[in-house]
């Protein structure tokens, strides 16, 4: 995986094999990891901002971070399972 992935591969840096290995194997996988580093960099840049909406993005941001750190668990998990079979 080139840049984009990067974020992930930085939180789950004990499996930067399984993330790269199934990004390039499920275009699904690839687009989450992808929107997950779209959503730290917006929300990087909300937490900078001095708008008066930054606030509610902030949590919007942080929110759909964990719900995509939680599928990207489960889609690594579950590659994990199918590797033992």
């Amino acid at each position: 995986m080139n840049n984009r992935g990067r974020h992930i591969r930085d939180i789950f840096s004990d499996q930067k094999h399984a993330i790269d290995l199934l990004a390039a194997q499920n275009s699904e996988f690839h687009a989450m990891c992808e929107d997950h580093d779209a959503c730290v960099s917006a929300l990087e840049y909300w937490a900078k901002s001095k708008d008066p909406e930054a606030e509610n993005r902030v949590i919007e941001y942080r929110t759909l971070i964990r719900d995509l750190q939680e599928e990207i668990i489960q889609a690594l998990a579950s590659l994990e399972l199918s590797e033992r079979d």
